[in-house]
């Protein structure tokens, strides 16, 4: 049950006896923000796997979230920007609830399809060239600190606090674990399977927006090419955290510690000199690990009943 938990203390430990680079302010800085965006995303992400589904449409969400928002800033300024930017996230977000909750479609092929359509129309769209001319005041949000916190972090832990919240604390989210464990005696309890569905992706949608906010205050443009294999990362993150792909099993803190133990490995492997395209085989094989060893215990808990 805590064994993320030893896990994470035991990297930590590592990684600051023996880089010496790594226990400087500026690196502990770095770190929370490069992990912010994943983090926002992976938080709403877990409601999605906790429900027996998950996204791969974040990523492309995200960019979405991004070259609008940066349009709209050029033209009309930044609150309209931030606006249409969780506007369009709420609304691929939406797209996706019903596609999975009422028309039935697998959650792989639903959420691929869209990620699909999505990346393909903001390289038309836009001919894959970024979006220059973001207010530079904008900056504050992706680049800014608060004190010796970067205010992304802050965002991401505003976020994080409130999805813990609502899944631990509110009747949806009690909800949602009751879905992801057994769909079929939820909805002979009288839960509306299918509305908390289109919550659980709306939701999603708009996180992920949250998160192409911060990447356009990070880079003051908006990038069609932005959060590429998000998705990978945020799922990974879930599932290290202690969720299970079967549903019905996850918490909020267990996601932020997952996100933070993968910051924690990237973040090594850059501080030994270990080249950044070895970054997605340690993700890839971290996944596959976490996988598996969800498999080995429901397999082990089936055993025993």
């Amino acid at each position: 049950r805590y064994g993320i938990v030893v896990v994470f203390l035991v990297l930590l430990a590592t990684l600051t006896a023996t880089l010496p680079q790594f226990r400087t302010t500026a690196n502990v800085s770095n770190v929370l923000q490069q992990n912010a965006v994943i983090g926002i995303i992976a938080c709403a992400m877990t409601f999605a796997i906790i429900s027996g589904g998950f996204d791969l449409s974040v990523g492309a969400g995200a960019a979405l979230a991004s070259v609008v928002g940066a349009k709209i800033m050029i033209e009309a300024g930044i609150p309209l920007g931030i606006v249409g930017a969780l506007a369009v996230g709420l609304l691929l977000g939406l797209v996706n609830g019903t596609l999975i909750a009422y028309a039935g479609i697998n959650p792989f092929v639903a959420t691929l399809g869209t990620a699909t359509i999505v990346r393909g129309l903001i390289y038309v769209s836009t001919n894959a060239t970024p979006f220059f001319g973001v207010p530079m005041d904008f900056t504050v949000v992706g680049l800014g600190r608060t004190g010796p916190i970067p205010n992304a972090t802050i965002i991401f832990l505003v976020v994080a606090l409130f999805l813990a919240f609502l899944l631990h604390q509110t009747r949806f989210g009690h909800y949602v674990y009751a879905i992801g464990g057994n769909i079929v005696a939820a909805a002979e309890m009288g839960i509306a399977v299918r509305r908390v569905k289109l919550a659980v992706y709306a939701l999603v949608g708009f996180c992920a927006a949250i998160g192409g906010i911060i990447l356009t205050g990070q880079t003051a443009s908006g990038q069609p090419q932005a959060a590429i294999n998000y998705e990978l990362a945020a799922i990974t993150a879930v599932i290290v955290g202690g969720a299970s792909l079967g549903g019905g099993r996850g918490t909020m803190a267990g996601t932020v510690l997952g996100v933070f133990l993968l910051g924690l490995v990237s973040n090594a492997l850059n501080l030994y000199g270990v080249s950044a395209f070895w970054q997605p085989v340690a993700t890839g094989l971290i996944l596959v690990l976490a996988v598996g060893i969800d498999s080995y215990s429901r397999r082990s808990v089936f055993a025993w009943r």
